[in-house]
């Protein structure tokens, strides 16, 4: 499965996590998509952890503001959905590898917003 986000300029990677944005997925959809990826892999994969500065750094790039919060706030419950669904029909142990590939410490899709101090089992 292919996902593209553009969060800071252009990016795309393969990756069996969550669905794709829209080709015309706007920076708010690109956040929502990152963030709800990786707070469900800190919540779901052994030793992973949500670097919350590299995430605070993705939403100011998305350029998130205040009167954004309450689209912001459905954006990543319908993400959230769709992160679970994709996580559960891969399984964890792909899923968790998919995610860390694309925003782990060599990310492809944002890189160092998910951190492991173990190796997923």
């Amino acid at each position: 499965m292919s996902i593209s986000l553009a969060l800071a300029g252009p990016a795309t990677a393969q990756v069996g996590a969550p669905p794709a944005p829209p080709a015309s997925a706007s920076p708010l959809d690109n956040y929502a998509a990152a963030a709800a990826t990786t707070i469900i892999a800190e919540q779901t994969c052994p030793g992973v952890q949500v670097r919350a500065g590299q995430l605070t750094t993705l939403r100011l790039a998305a350029r998130v503001n205040a009167g954004q919060e309450a689209v912001l706030e459905e954006k990543l419950r319908i993400r959230a959905a769709q992160v679970r669904q994709q996580l559960a029909a891969d399984g964890r142990d792909a899923w968790c590898t998919d995610a860390l590939a694309a925003f782990g410490p060599q990310g492809t899709v944002a890189k160092g917003i998910l951190a492991t101090g173990a190796p997923i089992r």
